[in-house]
């Protein structure tokens, strides 16, 4: 529980304030005085308020408001603010605020790395992490300041942005955080608000940018919205499949005619605007935009995220599964959504199910999957929602430790060389091995230690630099130029403006192809350098002559 802290004994008037127009009464308490009861008064906005006389410190402070909810309509019930930013760890019903200079602030943490250059969308390598399972050992749960820690190791690796899963409040010390008590407060088990501040800042001191992982479809049953006034926020009966009811479910059509305002609407978007302004967030993955549905939602979404983004660079990111391209791009309302056809079809191809070649191009090559862009999608063969590739190559595929470290290793250059923005799921680049579950599961941080890990490792590294060294690799080009479906070979060029190409060519079959031949992609006669193995190839008249063993890709440049 936070501490009353104060610098003196002088105090300014303090403002509170809660939205909860038709509600009848609305009371304030905090610590500062034993929690007696203040009555608040509601201005013609539906504002309850009231001013506390306060000396600078920190404090807690929750709301008396007789409910309007269907299941607790005219009881009084005790809530935690729902626009604060941090809600105290042992009761999610007490907000803190922390006064400082006469003014309540929302962070405290002066911001030293503002001006530092991030990448452009298109050269983003993007890692998604889970806080309270990226630790340093196993024995403590995660927090942000932990996640500071390994920063360097990100660096190391080559990452250049991270995209956290929601780091917003939930119940209880560990969860996935899809299911939110607050979409303002910070997840306390993590850390403070300016704790949160500081890794993003430290992230930006090293060129990393860092997404918001936000859940806008739906909140936490608890959520103090939904016993203030459950139907002025959420649908009463959820209108959607079964399959998509995750909790309380923000009903963005309800409007107040008296107020005239979208309730649902005001609400996100001032949460949303307050993470980017507050915690200088450098792009949003919106999840579950199936059950968001509205195409004009998510692009009033998308525009007033946008309105806080300033000079920086700025991503939005749709989770859209069943994967719908007209969501991304030009038209769409979304910068990018997940390629999810890329992650089956490499998942088929790693663990041998499925190795047609003409499958396996159609998602290399996203225009023929239906987007506008190889930048209007987010390539993984890991995300968090499913089971580890190696998990898969243990238990599903049955391979040996060999077998399974050189699928992975070909799944690794196929999502690091084809067009599109790659994502690694944390663990992924050492082979993080376990079982999908919502229970804690730790990095295993000595796996690096083992020579088949901390060579997937240094597979990884290599292929995430080649990846920002050669301008062709994250361009927006692709021509397929070799297709031997008899072998499982395949053969793709990359190009950028400047005249660099870029040659890939793989087996995607578990048995040896021997030798390939390419001699219609245009290539320029002389040494070309293969960059997997380190080692050169002469190309004559425009052909290259290689060979190819099992689940294995090669990577050309002109030396």
């Amino acid at each position: 529980m936070p501490q009353t802290k104060k610098s003196d004994t002088h105090t300014h008037p303090i403002s509170f304030e809660l939205l909860a127009p038709y509600n009848e009464s609305v009371a304030l308490t905090g610590n500062w005085d034993d929690w007696k009861p203040i009555p608040m008064k509601k201005d013609a906005h539906g504002i309850w308020r009231v001013e506390v006389p306060l000396a600078d410190g920190d404090y807690e402070y929750r709301f008396q408001v007789v409910s309007k909810s269907y299941f607790a309509a005219g009881e009084t019930v005790s809530v935690a603010d729902p626009k604060a930013v941090e809600f105290t760890l042992d009761s999610h019903e007490n907000a803190v605020i922390r006064v400082r200079d006469g003014q309540r602030t929302v962070v405290n943490y002066q911001w030293q790395h503002d001006d530092k250059p991030l990448p452009p969308n298109e050269q983003l390598i993007i890692y998604e992490l889970h806080v309270g399972d990226f630790n340093v050992g196993t024995d403590t749960a995660g927090t942000f300041a932990r996640v500071i820690e390994k920063l360097d190791y990100l660096v190391d690796l080559g990452i250049n942005a991270i995209e956290l899963m929601p780091v917003n409040e939930f119940p209880g010390h560990h969860s996935w955080g899809y299911s939110l008590r607050s979409i303002y407060a910070v997840e306390n088990s993590y850390g403070t608000p300016d704790e949160l501040a500081q890794l993003v800042d430290e992230c930006h001191a090293r060129g990393i940018r860092v997404i918001h992982d936000a859940v806008y479809n739906h909140m936490e049953n608890e959520a103090p919205l939904t016993k203030i006034d459950y139907s002025y926020w959420f649908y009463e009966e959820n209108p959607d499949e079964s399959g998509l009811h995750f909790g309380p479910k923000f009903n963005y059509e309800h409007y107040d005619e008296n107020l005239k305002t979208f309730p649902a609407r005001d609400h996100v978007g001032q949460a949303m605007r307050l993470w980017i302004s507050e915690f200088h967030m450098d792009g949003i993955r919106f999840d579950c935009t199936r059950a968001l549905k509205y195409y004009d939602l998510l692009r009033w979404l998308s525009e007033e995220a946008r309105k806080g983004e300033g000079f920086k660079p700025f991503y939005t990111i749709a989770e859209h599964i069943p994967q719908d391209a007209t969501i991304a791009g030009v038209d769409g309302p979304m910068d990018a959504a997940w390629h999810d056809n890329f992650y089956h079809q490499l998942t088929a191809v790693i663990l041998g199910n499925n190795l047609n070649s003409d499958d396996v191009v159609r998602v290399l090559d996203v225009r023929q999957d239906g987007f506008a862009s190889p930048y209007n999608t987010i390539h993984y063969l890991n995300n968090h929602d499913q089971e580890r590739t190696m998990f898969l190559l243990a238990t599903t595929a049955g391979l040996s430790e060999e077998l399974a470290f050189r699928r992975a290793k070909l799944g690794a250059t196929l999502l690091l060389t084809a067009p599109g923005i790659p994502m690694l799921w944390m663990g992924e680049e050492f082979g993080q091995v376990g079982d999908k579950s919502l229970d804690p599961r730790p990095l295993q941080w000595d796996l690096l230690s083992n020579e088949p890990h901390q060579g997937l490792f240094q597979h990884y590294k290599h292929l995430i630099a080649l990846r920002k060294s050669l301008p062709a690799l994250h361009s927006d080009s692709f021509e397929v130029i070799l297709k031997d479906e008899p072998h499982g070979v395949i053969g793709y060029k990359r190009w950028d403006n400047a005249g660099g190409v870029v040659l890939v060519v793989a087996n995607i079959k578990p048995e040896f192809a021997g030798d390939f031949v390419v001699d219609n992609a245009a290539l320029e006669d002389g040494i070309w350098r293969e960059l997997v193995y380190g080692y050169d190839v002469a190309v004559t008249g425009g052909r290259l002559v290689d060979s190819l063993s099992e689940s294995e890709a090669k990577i050309y440049v002109r030396s």
